[in-house]
């Protein structure tokens, strides 16, 4: 029995996705601790653009790309979360600065609540892994 039949492409990619939201929750952490800095530009970085950099570079190492032609061709859109928009560019205000606090403290709430949907995602599978692991023996 190989890792890949316990560690399927949907645990993959909650995976992936757990690293995406540790990242987006960096992304807005730095935004609003240079929120008073003159002419800096907020990180406006999306988590659709942090996610499918991590695919890329997991595919890149062998852990998301489709080995054989009978396999499912996983879409970025087919993980829950994974739809939300692109946050908007932010105004400038007369010190340069793009920085709007509330909404990084409302994007930090909500990638908060989808970090914790994903754990809760990523416990069924393992559970669902224990549950093949104890039906094995």
């Amino acid at each position: 029995m190989s890792d890949s039949f316990l560690f399927d492409t949907n645990f993959q990619r909650l995976e992936t996705a757990l690293r995406a939201r540790e990242q987006m929750q960096s992304v807005h952490a730095a935004n609003i601790a240079n929120a008073d800095v003159p002419n800096y530009k907020a990180d406006t970085r999306s988590f659709q653009s942090i996610y499918q950099s991590l695919s890329r570079q997991t595919s890149d190492e062998g852990g998301l790309a489709r080995t054989n032609p009978r396999h499912m061709q996983g879409s970025f859109n087919s993980m829950p979360g994974m739809d939300e928009p692109a946050p908007s560019s932010a105004s400038e205000r007369m010190d340069g600065n793009t920085v709007d606090v509330q909404k990084e403290a409302e994007g930090m709430a909500e990638n908060q609540m989808m970090h914790e949907f994903t754990l809760k995602l990523m416990s069924g599978e393992i559970q669902d892994i224990q549950g093949v692991l104890k039906g094995a023996k």
